[in-house]
């Protein structure tokens, strides 16, 4: 008899647990899906963009690709500093500004969005 009523408790406490564990709700986060990519890619990823955005002829396009490509290497080197990373993200601001006209510049601008990401606006901070 006590063997049938232990029995009896152990189903009915693991139906418990497991209906428990199954009413889990998977909470979404609004995090950015962090991707690994070398300098080359991440920059001819940049370039493209860029250049289908405002569009850019072949030439603009390899140059926006090299400049991209110096800064994905400040941006990805583990032992360079904050300061570094603020100075590439200005500087290839600059030249952005120096390569296309001024209406160009303002569509560029207007994309917020794709402005942070050829200039890296929101990867300053030292990944550790």
């Amino acid at each position: 008899m006590k063997k049938i009523i232990i029995a009896g408790i152990f189903a009915l406490a693991f139906s418990v647990s497991a209906s428990a564990q199954s009413k889990k709700e998977v909470v979404k986060t609004n995090k950015k899906e962090v991707v690994s990519m070398t300098p080359e890619q991440a920059a001819k990823k940049d370039g493209v963009a860029i250049s289908e955005f405002l569009g850019l002829d072949g030439t603009k396009t390899e140059d926006f690709i090299r400049l991209f490509i110096m800064k994905h290497q400040v941006m990805q080197d583990k032992s360079g500093t904050v300061e570094s990373r603020r100075e590439m993200s200005r500087i290839v601001g600059l030249k952005i500004e120096a390569s296309i006209d001024s209406k160009q510049l303002e569509k560029l601008k207007s994309n917020t969005e794709l402005y942070s990401q050829v200039i890296s606006a929101d990867a300053i901070e030292v990944k550790k």
